[in-house]
């Protein structure tokens, strides 16, 4: 019976979430964030993108508070310094760019089109400054580089979508050429879900029978001059590159 009612708990709590950061998106979308686009700052975007971190990382607290979810992270050490890296994750969940924000102060990400359009977070992106995909690529390269030279990481998921249940990963070359145009390394996180949840393939209220952990493993540095300096060109480093996000995450997903 106890078990039952902790099921159903957490499906009210979730569709609360879920509710929640709609209405509050909303709400900062058309009063703080206008707002804040007439507050003098040194620097506007920074500011805006450690205000977006500190309200999904009360967001993500909100959902441990009530039972949703619970988060671990393997080193936070290393996420505090990921200043002027790539940080690559696979993508096994809808909420894993919001793990990883609640976790980094400053970052910026590189954001999928249809969000630019959706009413809770359009303002909210914008006022970050993050990344549209859909840009040309060269203006896409540009923004990156800003972001980095000003000292941000930049999130990334190298799949390019959430992974599907069952599949390998498949990463795009993105990253890689991200990384090589703009001279830096890469800092990896593998996201685990234990039992899956939120997938490319389940609706919001599909919730597993126990509590999904999310466990954030954050990896060593993974330098990018190093993995290819016996390619020529920046069409095989990016192969290089690619395949090695790829063998990385293959080996830490399968880990035990």
């Amino acid at each position: 019976m106890s078990q039952r009612l902790n099921y159903y708990w957490r499906l009210v709590m979730t569709a609360f979430s879920f509710l929640s950061f709609g209405v509050f998106g909303v709400f900062l979308s058309l009063t703080l964030f206008p707002i804040l686009h007439f507050i003098p700052a040194h620097d506007k975007q920074a500011r805006n993108q450690l205000l977006v971190h500190k309200i999904f990382k009360y967001y993500v607290a909100m959902m441990r508070l009530l039972g949703v979810l619970s988060v671990s992270v393997s080193d936070k050490d290393k996420l505090q310094q990921s200043a002027g890296k790539l940080v690559i994750a696979n993508h096994p969940s809808l909420i894993d760019v919001v793990l990883l924000i609640a976790h980094l102060p400053e970052t910026s990400c590189i954001v999928k089109q249809s969000l630019w359009r959706n009413p809770c977070m359009s303002m909210i992106i914008s006022a970050a400054g993050y990344i549209k995909n859909d840009a040309e690529p060269e203006l896409v390269l540009k923004a990156c580089g800003q972001s980095f030279n000003k000292g941000a990481s930049l999130i990334i998921f190298p799949e390019g979508t959430r992974t599907t249940p069952g599949e390998q990963l498949k990463m795009q070359r993105g990253a890689a050429n991200i990384a090589l145009r703009c001279a830096v390394d890469f800092l990896p996180v593998t996201i685990k879900v234990t039992p899956t949840t939120l997938t490319k393939s389940e609706p919001w209220y599909a919730i597993p029978a126990t509590k999904p952990h999310f466990s954030l493993v954050v990896g060593d540095p993974i330098h990018t001059k190093q993995l290819c300096l016996a390619d020529t060109s920046d069409a095989k480093k990016a192969r290089t590159i690619t395949r090695h996000l790829q063998q990385h995450f293959y080996k830490e997903l399968n880990c035990q």
